[in-house]
């Protein structure tokens, strides 16, 4: 893969990148093999269907899925080698992808905020009768203090239909303080070593599957199209990160108390 920078545009960095074929084959062949699985198309057996039939039939679908996911993918890495880790989903343009042909696009991305990131010894504070995560996140928030890019907190309240609020609201506020708590420990995360496993996403999408009534496909087909996916990942690894937090702070609290 080569990347060059463009100018930089409203506090987001912009990054032309490249890639030959080869780079990107494999996931090509994966999606292909997924698309195969599932593609129910007359005279074939479902799962039977041969890949070149498959390959015809849902050629614009699968180079879509190509393009997105090698957008993210290509990008981050490009991101990182640019000096600054990409901050959420990048966004990609005049993305050009086909079976054979390199890929190029124009991704954008906000930047990783630099901030000290607290140590785990850090974090122990009075029991306040509060959920032990709840009294992590605060010192969190204590510890790491930095204002999140308007455009994120914009996106935060989007998810909640609360787009119009005004900046420096109450509802604003609440949605930095989220933002933000969700940046610390993204950082904290790749610290630590922590990561999500997608055995651990698909379980997540089975369960809700079961609660809202639908199908495990279904429900991942509709998280990947509106880019929920990559929020639920995130979201499970705040919770591990969060998890992984408490248990370092309460050994830590109890090291300390065996020396006193």
């Amino acid at each position: 893969m080569e990347w060059t920078a463009l100018e930089d545009e409203d506090g987001y960095r912009r990054l032309q990148i490249e890639a030959p074929w080869d780079e990107i084959a494999e996931e090509y062949r994966d999606l292909v093999t997924r698309y195969a699985a599932t593609a129910r198309l007359p005279g074939f057996r479902p799962g039977k269907t041969p890949r070149g039939v498959v390959e015809q039939r849902f050629h614009r679908e699968i180079v879509a899925d190509l393009s997105a996911r090698t957008a993210q993918r290509l990008g981050a890495d490009a991101a990182l080698q640019a000096g600054a880790e990409a901050l959420g989903p990048l966004e990609a343009f005049e993305i050009e992808c086909d079976k054979g042909k390199p890929f190029r696009a124009r991704v954008r991305y906000l930047p990783m905020p630099e901030f000290r990131v607290p140590e785990p010894a850090e974090l122990a504070s009075p029991d306040d009768g509060a959920d032990p995560t709840d009294r992590i996140s605060r010192r969190l928030l204590e510890l790491a203090p930095f204002e999140p890019h308007a455009g994120l907190v914009r996106q935060e309240l989007e998810r909640d239909g609360l787009g119009e609020s005004a900046i420096g609201s109450d509802v604003w506020r609440a949605a930095a303080d989220r933002v933000r708590l969700m940046v610390i420990l993204r950082r904290i995360a790749r610290r630590e070593g922590i990561e999500v496993d997608e055995k651990d996403v698909n379980t997540r999408i089975a369960e809700k599957a079961v609660e809202f009534g639908t199908t495990r496909e279904s429900l991942q087909e509709e998280l990947r199209e509106g880019g929920g996916l990559q929020r639920l990942r995130e979201m499970l690894l705040a919770e591990s990160t969060l998890e992984y937090l408490v248990e370092s702070t309460r050994r830590h609290h109890e090291q300390r108390r065996v020396k006193e």
